[in-house]
């Protein structure tokens, strides 16, 4: 167990960014707080839940996936090795449900690629984020149970840091990580665990909505009455750590010469399920919230939640940033109250 001084931070990822391209928390002039590139003039230790998840670093919004010059195909994947430094136990799960779906039936070398090309530096929660969060409830925080490479415990002034990996033990062979004896390391990270999964209230209407689900036809109201509402907007798909929709389009620039690239795209969109003939099998906004929200709660793949509750990690990104509040609590709830 090592720890590290809070003031040495950015010192370290000076230090590291001779290696990988470091994504940290940045306090931007409006204050928001996103993850950017590592620079000592915005970079920040005095964040809470950024809008974005850290998906993007394995699954970017837009990416190429192959080029084609006169006629001879030629395979883009990212050569860039990453350093993901301050995301949450909840992104990293999103991470991880990703990465399962992508190469569980057949391998996507361009996520694997990025996937073994990036490292994490896990910023364990001591306290909920905002009121949306319910990690605890999803089994995926406030801290990380694995698949990080180091994992940094709040205690003030200083980081008690976990190691994870191999290449989190090298990370740490630098002079700014000071040992810590491993008998009192245990006894405080317990501690500090303890108080940070106290600290986040459980939602027990989750278990509840996941029974009422596998009721066929019991919310169709409801899905319809939330339908009305939604303003097709996709921002809760965006903001998802483990959403996957993509969409594919060729560019062409001359003859025989062009590209295919993959984005992001979202369930919620009319035209994302209609078919060639025009008919699309969910035609209503109803319809589709249905299936995104029981994607996320009745249909996963059980591989895929990595042992946690299901496809829903429970960072509350949704509820806080649509428009019209549909988010995963207020779905939650909206279907808890309909059957009560």
């Amino acid at each position: 167990m090592k720890l590290l001084a809070k003031e040495n931070v950015p010192e370290v990822l000076r230090a590291w960014s001779g290696q990988y391209k470091i994504l940290c928390p940045a306090k931007k002039e409006q204050g928001d707080c996103i993850f950017d590139t590592f620079d000592e003039d915005t970079f920040t230790l005095d964040y809470r839940k950024p809008p974005m998840p850290p998906k993007s670093a394995v699954f970017p919004p837009s990416s190429v996936l192959f080029s084609v010059q006169q006629g001879n195909y030629t395979r883009v994947p990212s050569e860039e090795r990453s350093l993901l430094f301050g995301i949450r136990s909840c992104d990293l799960m999103g991470l991880h449900q990703l990465k399962s779906f992508y190469l569980r039936d057949k391998e996507d070398i361009y996520v694997q690629k990025k996937m073994d090309d990036i490292v994490v530096v896990v910023h364990a929660c001591s306290r909920p984020q905002n009121e949306t969060c319910f990690c605890t409830t999803m089994q995926s925080g406030p801290y990380a149970e694995h698949g990080f490479d180091l994992q940094l415990f709040d205690m003030e002034n200083d980081f008690l840091v976990e190691v994870g990996s191999d290449v989190g033990r090298t990370l740490t062979s630098l002079d700014a990580f000071t040992e810590f004896t491993e008998a009192d390391a245990a006894e405080r990270i317990s501690l500090i665990k303890q108080k940070a999964f106290d600290s986040i209230p459980l939602v027990p209407d989750v278990a509840k909505a996941m029974d009422i689900l596998k009721e066929t036809g019991a919310c169709d109201e409801v899905w319809e009455r939330l339908g009305s509402k939604c303003i097709t907007c996709g921002g809760c798909v965006y903001v998802c750590p483990t959403c996957t929709c993509f969409t594919v389009t060729d560019r062409v620039f001359a003859h025989e010469n062009g590209e295919r690239i993959r984005s992001w795209d979202t369930c919620l969109y009319g035209g994302f399920t209609r078919e060639a003939s025009g008919h699309n099998p969910r035609p209503t906004q109803g319809s589709r919230l249905k299936r995104r929200h029981e994607h996320k709660l009745l249909y996963y793949n059980e591989v895929d939640i990595q042992g946690t509750l299901s496809g829903c990690v429970g960072c509350g990104r949704c509820s806080d940033f649509c428009p019209v509040h549909i988010g995963t609590l207020e779905v939650v709830k909206a279907i808890v109250d309909k059957t009560a």
